[in-house]
């Protein structure tokens, strides 16, 4: 996936721009591709794995900071996000803790990343900020809520698969979808971004238990 620098005549849009597109080559230098089929019939399995992992979460980082639509909304000051683990409705079963991998990973990539670090603030999920309140406290005396930074935009992903089952092999084609939407104030519900990685894997079926 190619990211294009957009010249302006406002020296600071161009600076920003600048940054966005430095980061996206270095994300593609790691390793990014904005497509990945793996095929191997000598597999011993078709569910997604590490390398899935790390090749999508690297292409949507990449995604995500050259989008327009970002850059348009960072205009209005930094993007307060809450991570969602992924929704899994393929036909394989994903424990949960790998499913927040996929969204944590993201996150990771993003906010280790200084140059934007005035871009994105990173919210705790409201379970988990009043788990921790608990946890300091005895309930009786939590009192009035404290202030909380209230989120303005999830971001979580959706997986898909195709799973087709032959004679001797097994295929599955994975759609896995992330997205970034507003969640608070005006145009709530709306997709400010999206981004999509697919891959092919197949295997012989005599692997199969």
């Amino acid at each position: 996936m190619n990211s294009h620098l957009l010249f302006f005549k406002d020296a600071s849009m161009t600076r920003q721009n600048a940054i966005c597109s430095l980061l996206a080559l270095a994300f593609v230098a790691a390793g990014a591709a904005c497509n990945t089929t793996a095929v191997n019939k000598d597999a011993k399995t078709t569910l997604l794995n590490g390398d899935d992992m790390n090749n999508m979460t690297n292409q949507m980082a990449q995604s995500i900071i050259a989008d327009g639509r970002v850059q348009s909304a960072w205009q209005a000051g930094a993007l307060k996000i809450v991570v969602k683990p992924a929704t899994n409705f393929t036909n394989d079963i994903i424990p949960d803790e790998q499913l927040e991998l996929f969204v944590a990973r993201l996150e990771g990539l993003l906010a280790s990343r200084p140059a934007l670090a005035d871009r994105f603030v990173w919210c705790i999920n409201r379970a988990d900020y009043d788990k921790l309140r608990a946890q300091e406290m005895p309930e009786a005396q939590l009192g009035v809520p404290e202030g909380r930074i209230v989120p303005e935009y999830a971001l979580y992903a959706e997986f898909h698969a195709d799973t087709r089952v032959g004679r001797n092999t097994r295929s599955d084609t994975y759609l896995c979808s992330y997205k970034l939407t507003r969640i608070s104030g005006p145009n709530a519900g709306a997709v400010l971004w999206e981004g999509q990685y697919e891959t092919s894997k197949m295997m012989k079926r005599n692997f199969l238990d």
